[in-house]
């Protein structure tokens, strides 16, 4: 679309001082993508040249672009924070191109249409200067005002405007197409204000204006454009940004129960037909499957289901793959790189870690499997451990197919249990089980005959009814 006629540049070299968390705001996420990497990105589909102007906390802000961008983007480093202005002076070396787009690295919510918009009209008009304005008729200190009077317009920066907001209410969006050669000419125009100690990129709106040369603007919804300065700020972006991800699934045959109380993030997928429950997180690269079930107050980070699965309420889902028809929860806990088969059963309060379970098998309740290989259609028994850490080192407990663990069994890992084999109830399994045998481990039962007529146990029954009398006369 540009030609090979534009190459941008994102201001991102500011110290986030309204955050007042010490770190660069440039790197607070939004859905689950670090902020700068909107404005990236968003550039990075357009083809062309991008810099970014970097300064404070520097490294980290270019190692998260490197690590998330396939081709190079260049970097120009701002020692000083002295402004947009400043930022701009210190990418004269890299101007190459016929316009020079620039955009602050903190509007994450900016959409391509806009960026269009404002090349056409810059084109149509022959404009030396285009930007992009919005109206916000609240007093607000995070956004310049545009002044038109008569034939001159220049932007008031939020610092140095003391009129009346609703009067005023044009803001400046902070998203610039200008001329190179307009750039080269009047960027040593630029003055250096005293009371901020900056010099402003805005300023020169003005010096195009007062040499009657051609300014546009191009007017965008202000939720398109808001910059975000203060942790408030960032909230209401993140609300934004969410409602439109929750929308697009809508539209795609996704019901969300209570969607303004779904957490979901940028990157993850839904298939058709799925339902998501109030309170459920879609986190990282989650993927779900087509007609399956997210109930309520569900977790799910970086895990892929398949189709028909259905997650009970208050289940948690970390790094993990999940076959079809596979149920899981409520109370679940599914980790660290476990995969699990389709039509699997994991019922209440059973934690899964680092472990793959085959198709069919069933853990119904309250049980430990960790670092497990277990096969198809095995059943697992209540309150089921495999021990597979002995202080230094960490085990493998492998269960065939068809295995049928009785419930309490406690897997002394490393141990192997065979297939179609038994272990009963209450055992303690430290020896490999053949294929289709019994283990049983656990003490014979023994009966004391006459136990409650003996001497000791008549004291201790006496003792017994000494303490609920003195209870009941204190109550």
């Amino acid at each position: 679309m540009f030609s090979n006629k534009v190459q941008a540049i994102i201001l991102a070299a500011g110290k986030s001082t309204r955050f007042n968390t010490g770190r660069t705001k440039l790197l607070e996420k939004i859905c689950g993508q670090e902020m700068i990497l909107y404005s990236t990105r968003l550039l990075e589909s357009f083809n062309i040249p991008i810099t970014v102007v970097i300064g404070y906390q520097k490294d980290s802000i270019k190692e998260t672009i490197v690590s998330r961008h396939n081709d190079a983007l260049n970097f120009v480093v701002q020692d000083e924070q002295k402004g947009t202005g400043h930022a701009i002076m210190c990418t004269q070396e890299i101007w190459h191109q016929e316009n020079i787009l620039v955009m602050n690295g903190d509007a994450p919510l900016v959409t391509a249409d806009i960026i269009e918009k404002l090349y056409e009209k810059h084109i149509t008009t022959n404009a030396e200067i285009s930007f992009v304005t919005s109206h916000h008729a609240v007093p607000d200190n995070s956004y310049g005002r545009v002044i038109e009077e008569q034939d001159s317009i220049q932007i008031i920066e939020a610092r140095d405007f003391h009129g009346d907001s609703s009067e005023h209410c044009c803001i400046n969006a902070g998203i610039y197409l200008i001329k190179k050669r307009f750039l080269q000419k009047c960027i040593k125009d630029l003055t250096f204000h005293e009371t901020s100690k900056e010099f402003y990129i805005t300023d020169l709106i003005k010096i195009a204006s007062d040499q009657k040369l051609t300014v546009t603007m191009v007017p965008a919804l202000f939720d398109r454009i808001r910059g975000i300065n203060n942790l408030q700020e960032l909230w209401a972006a993140e609300h934004i940004k969410r409602a439109d991800l929750i929308k697009h699934w809508m539209e795609r045959g996704v019901h969300f129960s209570v969607a303004q109380n779904v957490h979901i993030d940028l990157n993850v997928t839904i298939g058709a037909g799925s339902y998501v429950g109030c309170g459920v997180h879609l986190l990282g690269t989650t993927q779900i499957g087509k007609n399956s079930r997210i109930q309520e107050f569900s977790s799910l980070d970086n895990t892929v289901t398949g189709e028909n699965t259905n997650i009970m309420p208050h289940t948690i889902l970390e790094n993990s793959k999940l076959g079809s028809n596979t149920k899981i929860g409520p109370f679940a806990y599914v980790h660290d790189h476990s995969v699990i088969g389709d039509n699997v059963s994991l019922g209440n309060f059973v934690e899964v870690k680092k472990s793959s379970i085959g198709s069919g098998t069933k853990a119904l309740h309250m049980s430990y499997l960790g670092d497990a290989q277990i096969g198809c259609n095995v059943n697992i028994g209540a309150g089921t451990i495999t021990c597979n850490h002995n202080s230094m080192i960490k085990h493998k407990t492998i269960i065939h197919d068809n295995a049928y663990i009785g419930s309490n069994n406690t897997l002394i890992a490393p141990v192997t249990i065979g297939q179609e084999a038994f272990t009963a109830a209450g055992s303690v399994i430290t020896e490999n089980v053949p294929p289709q045998a019994l283990a049983i481990a656990r003490t014979r039962q023994v009966n004391k005959e006459g136990y409650a007529t003996g001497s000791s146990h008549s004291a201790f029954v006496a003792a017994v009814k000494t303490n609920n009398d003195q209870a009941s006369d204190h109550s």
